[in-house]
């Protein structure tokens, strides 16, 4: 959490985990949460949501603090579980619930976004 992200470098991390009635992303940079049913629904809603959100900042000249505006700390929290889980898999370890096995971890980079 300790990267800056400006509007000529940084990305938006992003996190997609099982939720009650489907998929969750949440983008841990902005703080901007997306539901749906499927997984490829929810990735594609966080992405517009992200490149949206990036847009209207970058076009308006608004300040650099609004891309860097921290999710809870529970999504950053998922979001070392994942890590952990993506190492031990490397090591052939299976030990883990599957809300975490099910995850899925992407990055946006931030200036590709204000250039479009």
């Amino acid at each position: 959490m300790t990267n800056l992200n400006t509007k000529n470098r940084g990305i938006a991390r992003i996190i997609i985990f099982p939720a009650p009635r489907g998929f969750k992303a949440v983008c841990l940079d902005f703080d901007l949460i997306e539901e749906a049913k499927t997984f490829r629904g929810v990735e594609s809603q966080i992405r517009e949501s992200v490149e949206g959100y990036v847009e209207n900042v970058c076009k308006n000249d608004l300040p650099n603090a609004l891309l860097n505006r921290p999710a809870e700390k529970k999504y950053w929290d998922m979001l070392a579980e994942y890590q952990k889980y993506i190492i031990a898999k490397r090591n052939s370890e299976r030990n883990f619930p599957r809300n975490v096995r099910a995850s899925s971890f992407l990055s946006l980079p931030i200036k590709s976004l204000c250039q479009t």
